[in-house]
């Protein structure tokens, strides 16, 4: 919200934008869900967590509102793939009578959330600043042509402002700051710089899932190159996107369980 209110004024519908985040979230986990059935969880969240790694690149290449729109609906693409998936994966791995504190701790992520808005604050304050000389104490543009006593005065929707004589142009066109692009004390920066910066940080998540993905699916011991950690392999590397190790995971050993129940196949050794 920030950078769309500051560039684009408060008549951008911030909020529907985000919407579009919400309402995806809403629809579409069922219908992936349905699509992807049978499917070994990391193969569809490793997809999902790159996809919305990578969503900020729109807006950082089109920082405009059509990017942010672009924006929010590959994020929400991203989101729909992983975030069912995580909570599958956390339920395979969760002892009968305990899937309740796997969870609350699959969720403890949520704890660091207002680390995250200090950092988003600082990046903001650096890469997409304010410009509180052109807004009233309640954060309100002082976008409006006022003529008070034959007096020219830029006001907000609260209240008055004060004069602003170099916004308000020559004198045959009078015009107040709508945005903070058009205020004359801010200084320009550059916001592709703060989406780049943005897409770099979310990048480390999917990474991350992948230096210890063998560990996460399970299916090697402390000997086979620590959990399969520091073991290299083509289809080790091809679990960047997903691919399947050649080692049995926790979902195959949980399908195959279940199948064994029903007398399909023999369960895995």
């Amino acid at each position: 919200p920030p950078f769309l209110e500051r560039r684009y004024g408060e008549s951008i519908p911030i909020y529907t934008i985000q919407s579009i985040n919400l309402f995806g979230c809403l629809i579409m986990p069922p219908i992936v869900g349905a699509l992807t059935t049978g499917t070994e969880d990391f193969q569809i969240v490793m997809p999902g967590l790159w996809i919305m790694a990578c969503s900020p690149i729109f807006i950082a290449l089109l920082p405009n509102v059509f990017g942010a729109c672009v924006w929010q609906l590959v994020l929400t693409i991203g989101e729909v793939l992983w975030s069912p998936r995580q909570d599958s994966w956390t339920a395979s791995l969760a002892p009968i009578g305990m899937e309740g504190f796997f969870f609350a701790f699959g969720s403890s992520r949520e704890l660091f959330g207002p680390l995250g808005d200090v950092v988003m604050g600082a990046m903001n304050e650096k890469y997409n600043t304010n410009c509180l000389d052109c807004r009233d104490q309640y954060g309100h543009f002082c976008q409006n042509l006022s003529n008070s006593n034959g007096t020219l005065q830029c006001v907000s929707i609260q209240e008055s402002c004060g004069l602003f004589p170099t916004a308000l142009g020559d004198d045959t066109v009078p015009t107040c700051p709508t945005t903070c692009l058009e205020c004359p004390t801010w200084e320009p920066t550059d916001p592709s710089a703060f989406w780049y910066l943005l897409t770099l940080f979310s990048i480390l998540s999917p990474l991350s899932v992948w230096v210890f993905l063998p560990f996460l699916r399970g299916g090697r011991d402390r000997n086979d190159g620590c959990y399969g950690v520091f073991r290299m392999s083509k289809r080790r590397l091809l679990g960047i996107c997903g691919a399947k190790d050649d080692a049995r995971s926790s979902y195959d050993h949980v399908r195959a369980h279940e199948s064994f129940e029903l007398g399909v196949v023999d369960p895995a050794p």
